[in-house]
């Protein structure tokens, strides 16, 4: 008998979805598209999920899972104590265990998504059409200020690689949370606190921030991250070192529409809310006339 392998891979956790539930068994959430439709009421299981996204087919004709029973481990800290304390309390965001769990809940959150999947797909296709020009092909190659070596060898099966794939190389990628955990380690991580339930979360849930509104990198002294992480509070990570770490932060005014707006810009395509879409885009409308 072949072995069963998991074909609804969610992209965004379930677990951590439940903190933005719409009712009390944990088992629905509010969705909106940017797209088209009505706000929705969705099971968390129907949402944010995709075939086989983190089970590439092998040349065996069987698919490997490994990647995604490596997130159903991950995803048990989301019903640990001290992540449902981070729900609804202060907990010091200074203890090195708390920020080493953090940092890789961010970083897998992050590059987990298929958002990051098609931009691999994307610089693969880059990469195919720059070294295709030469009738050589290069020794080295230098991307930012890393270089790195080639083998020639391996072009043909680089050039040709399908779908599938690339998904393994990407899932490598993914399981090692793309290198991005350690360095986020080296950030300021700070709480914003609402009062009552006001955030909201998305498809692609990891928003990285830059005041220019271009991506510079997580290492640039500008750059911050926010990853809401119940309707009652936000993690920001950032590398304002100069101010205190780990504080704890009252919304402004109690207004969460300036994080609630960042997260809503950045997704893919839908809002997840434990309010009624209708209430929080009505807040966002009413800041965009204010401004």
């Amino acid at each position: 008998m072949a072995k069963q392998t998991t074909k609804r891979c969610h992209w965004v956790s379930q677990s951590y979805l439940r903190a933005f539930a719409a009712d009390e068994s944990g088992q629905k959430i509010w969705r909106l598209s940017k797209n088209a439709g009505d706000p929705e009421l969705k099971r968390i299981d129907k949402v944010a999920v995709k075939f086989h996204l983190y089970a590439p087919l092998e040349s065996n004709g069987q698919r490997n899972d490994s990647l995604e029973r490596k997130f159903s481990n991950l995803e048990q800290w989301f019903s640990h104590p001290v992540w449902q304390a981070l729900c609804t309390t202060e907990v010091d965001l200074t203890w090195e265990p708390v920020r080493k769990m953090l940092a890789l809940i961010v970083a897998t959150t992050y590059v987990r998504n298929p958002l990051q999947f098609e931009h691999w797909k994307q610089m693969h296709g880059q990469f195919v059409e720059q070294l295709s020009r030469f009738d050589n092909l290069p020794s080295h190659v230098t991307i930012g200020n890393i270089t790195r070596e080639v083998d020639p060898s391996d072009w043909p099966n680089f050039r040709n690689a399908g779908e599938e794939n690339m998904k393994t190389a990407w899932n490598d990628y993914v399981a090692g949370a793309g290198g991005i955990a350690p360095r986020l380690l080296d950030m300021r991580m700070v709480m914003l606190v609402a009062e009552r339930p006001m955030f909201i979360t998305s498809d692609n849930p990891v928003t990285i921030m830059h005041p220019s509104l271009e991506f510079h990198g997580i290492d640039d002294p500008k750059t911050a991250i926010a990853l809401p992480i119940s309707p009652t509070r936000a993690l920001v990570l950032d590398n304002r070192h100069s101010e205190p770490d780990g504080a704890y932060y009252a919304l402004a005014d109690g207004n969460p529409t300036p994080i609630n707006l960042l997260v809503w810009r950045n997704a893919m395509d839908h809002m997840f809310s434990s309010r009624h879409p209708d209430e929080v885009c009505a807040e966002l409308s009413a800041h965009a006339d204010n401004r």
